[in-house]
Formats: C-alpha cells, structure tokens, sequence
C-alpha cells in the first residue's frame, strides 16, 4: 500500500465504553480520525446500554459519524445484555463491514458468524475495583473475544498479559494527539501567584493519589496546584483537596481547549497509584503531556514508566515525588515531542488492522 494510504471501509460499529461528549477519549479521537481521513465512511458510535433509557437520539457530532444511544429492556442481572445484543445483532449491526468492540461484556453477545470483529481492550477492567460480579462477567466475555476477535491493545503490558492469559499475540495501537490543536494553541492564564503545577485529566480514586496531591500542593516551591478534568472521586477525597488553599479544581473543559489548558502550567503531574489497574494504561495524558514541552512528574505507572529518560520527564516513587517536582520546577523546559504522536498515525495503523481482520467463521 503506498505511503499515507488508507484502505476505505463503508460502515464501522462501534460498542463504546463511553457517551460521545466534549471530553474526548481514545474512541473518539480514534473516531474522528478514520472518517476525517477516508478510510472509513461512517462510524455508528453506540454508547452505553441504560436500563432507563435516556432522553438522547441518534445525532451525530461529525460528519461520518452517528451516535447511537441505547436502551436495555431488563436489568444486566437477569439478561438484559443478552437481549439487546440479540436485537443489535439481528438489526442495526447486521450490515457493519467490522465490529469494533470496546465494551465486552455488551460486545460479546453482538458476535455475528462472517462479520470481522476488532475487541480495543484499552484499560484491563478485570484488575479494576468493580464488585465480583462485574469482574466474572468481563472475563466471561473475554474469554470468548479471545477466541473470536483479532485483539488490538494500547498497551504494552495488556498485550503481555493477553499472551500470559490466551495466547494471543495482541497488536498495539498506542494513543495519541491531535497535532494540529497542540501547535495552534497558545497558553491558558491561570490567576494567582505561581509556579502553577497541575493534573490533566479523568480524577479517580482508583487512579490519583490524593495524599500526594495534597504533599504537592503544601510543598513551598508550589504556588497553585490546578486539578483539570472530570471529577469522579469520592467525597472524602473531593473535601480534602478542596479544602486545600492552594488546590483549584477546574472541572472538565472541552477536548479542544486541553491543550490550551495543560500550556498553561509550569509542571504537568501524573500522581497515579502504582497498580495492577494502572499499569494495565497507555493514559493519552502521556502523549499530551510530551507535546506540551513542560517539564513532567509522574510516578511509574500508566505508560509514563516507559518514558523514564526523556528530557524533561521525572518518573519518581512516592516519596521522591515532591523532590522530583522541586527540580522540574528549577530545570529548562523540553522541546514538545509532536510529529510521532499524533491521532493520524495512529488512525491510519487502525484502519490498516480493521481492513486487514479475516471473517469471524466459528
């Protein structure tokens, strides 16, 4: 296939994880990027089953591309799952030239014999802090997607573990940045006295440490500490950086003004648990935070352990994290890292994997 060439799909249907919102994820960016390109005509994005329903209808948030939401007739606990699969299989899935696949435990009951079937495991759920039930029943799935799709992983590690667990010699399609908004974006200005160091993304117990945070923010060399992203911790946790004079929690912002946002800081931290979970990442924080050209802290975990020796990045234990940011504060800024990141690349080697997977013929 020549350089820059994409293979063109007609229909792609995706069983997403997540709602089509403003704080873009891997699905979207992913998303996006095959239609801008070509290579894919239209992408049905189907977003979460509610038992409930919601008031939404299918939209679509880009040209090429459809977002879907979907509606369980019975709770999960007694089949709801099974149902709904059964309907979309038999109906808005039958004529999807490739099944992407990124919720399992839906997905697996969406497998039609003859249709190619792609399983974008992303994060490994089964380490995740879900009660049992969810556990059993995202391994139940996989262990069939093991055997009836061709595996992409943003990892690494999953794909370590996919061959300890399956076999499988998994792919991997990193995540990514979009090239374009890093380079046209200029810096946020954040009010108060600085150095402004801050967190970009999704805060999740599971995921940030809060007593780092907060040793962060009491550190003198530290002016303000800015946390940036969605908010899904515990109340506890939110009560305690709150409480904290120099810690501002900003919310999220539209996927567009990150990279304005993450500009504006003098430091980006990752303080993430260092975990099963965590090490399972490929966090698109990673990328985004090399292509900002700032000086990065993070613990080592969720890719950036894989980073260690870049300029500019200190991957540091807990309790050399406070340190490591003294000396961030005090060193030269990096030069951002950009043309080998970027959500096209990244794109064109998924599109090159979704034309290449054979028929599903068990």
């Amino acid at each position: 296939m020549p350089e820059g060439q994409v293979p063109q799909l007609s229909r792609v249907a995706l069983l997403s994880l997540e709602e089509w919102d403003d704080v873009w994820r891997r699905n979207q960016h992913l998303t996006a990027e095959l239609v801008r390109s070509g290579a894919v005509t239209q992408v049905d994005f189907f977003e979460p089953p509610l038992l409930r329903g919601t008031s939404r209808s299918d939209r679509s948030p880009l040209p090429g591309v459809r977002a879907v939401p979907l509606a369980l007739r019975l709770p999960k606990r007694v089949g709801g799952l099974a149902e709904l699969g059964r309907r979309l299989r038999h109906g808005a899935l039958a004529t999807a030239d490739v099944l992407w696949v990124n919720d399992p435990a839906l997905g697996v009951h969406c497998l039609r014999r003859g249709q190619p079937v792609v399983y974008d495991v992303t994060d490994d759920w089964r380490s995740y802090d879900f009660p049992d039930r969810i556990i059993r029943r995202i391994v139940r799935a996989e262990d069939v997607l093991a055997l009836r799709a061709t595996t992409v992983v943003c990892s690494a590690e999953l794909r370590r573990r996919w061959m300890e667990r399956y076999g499988v010699d998994a792919q991997v399609i990193h995540n990514g940045v979009d090239g374009r908004a890093w380079q046209a974006a200029a810096p946020h200005g954040f009010e108060g006295p600085g150095p402004h160091v801050g967190y970009v993304g999704t805060q999740q117990p599971e995921r940030l440490d809060v007593d780092l945070l907060l040793r962060v923010a009491h550190d003198e060399s530290v002016g303000r500490l800015h946390l940036i992203g969605p908010d899904a911790l515990d109340g506890e946790s939110r009560a305690r950086l709150s409480a904290h004079p120099k810690v501002r929690s900003h919310g999220p912002i539209p996927s567009g003004e990150v990279p304005s946002w993450t500009l504006g800081l003098d430091v980006l931290l990752s303080p993430h648990r260092v975990s099963p979970f965590t090490l399972s990442l490929d966090a698109i924080k990673s990328y985004e935070y090399l292509a900002a050209g700032r000086p990065i802290v993070a613990t080592p975990t969720s890719g950036f352990q894989l980073l260690a020796g870049r300029p500019g990045v200190h991957v540091a234990e807990p309790e050399h994290f406070v340190p490591a940011v003294r000396a961030a504060l005090a060193g030269e800024r990096p030069l951002p890292v950009l043309g080998e990141l970027d959500w096209e690349s990244r794109a064109r080697d998924f599109a090159c994997l979704l034309s290449s997977i054979p028929a599903d013929i068990n």
